[in-house]
């Protein structure tokens, strides 16, 4: 087992075999410091479980976030799913597959799987400024298309001020404008 301190000071090991070996890779690790060259990324460290990422994000959350209050009900969900689970060894597919099971039982909207992602994104974000983590899983996973469109109706006070003005500043298209809407309900509503 040999031992180093990488240039951030951290005590880093690795094993070596005999201990001939061992003190040759101390000092060709010594070496390697002292270059400024970045230490294998096969040193032993503590692996960081998910939950402790999605904790660090809820602080963020509630510092920078509006969405905060919906976030901790979001956080606990997700928890539950991946809380046990070491934060490095989540791919993109088990993340996918288990968002996608859950959305597909609960009958979520598009938006819903889009926030739950977002949030898991915004966990391993953190992670990775903070060191705790080097690559991100949830960006990886596929961003589900919103249907943002809705049918809306002009009320008739609505419509007034909207025909005032066409006739007061573009009365050559008031014509086209009365052409363009159909009776509903009673009342016009421009289709355009």
């Amino acid at each position: 087992m040999a031992s180093a301190f990488d240039q951030f000071g951290k005590k880093r090991r690795e094993k070596a075999g005999t201990k001939s070996v061992a003190i040759k890779l101390y000092g060709k690790r010594k070496q390697q410091v002292l270059e400024g060259k970045k230490l294998p990324e096969n040193f032993r460290k503590p692996s960081v479980k998910f939950s402790q990422l999605l904790d660090n994000a809820l602080a963020y959350s509630k510092r920078n976030k509006r969405s905060y209050k919906t976030d901790i009900p979001r956080a606990a969900s997700l928890k539950d799913w991946f809380g046990s689970h070491p934060a490095e060894e989540l791919t993109p597919k088990e993340i996918e597959n288990v968002l996608a099971r859950v959305a597909d039982k609960e009958k979520w909207a598009p938006s819903t799987f889009n926030h739950y992602r977002s949030l898991m994104s915004l966990c391993y974000r953190l992670g990775i400024l903070n060191r705790k983590v080097t690559s991100n899983p949830a960006r990886s996973v596929t961003h589900r298309r919103e249907d943002n469109n809705r049918v809306r109706f002009l009320t008739e006070e609505e419509e007034k001020k909207l025909r005032n003005v066409i006739e007061g500043k573009w009365s050559l298209h008031v014509p086209s404008w009365i052409w363009r809407s159909i009776p509903v309900c009673g009342r016009a509503v421009n289709t355009a």
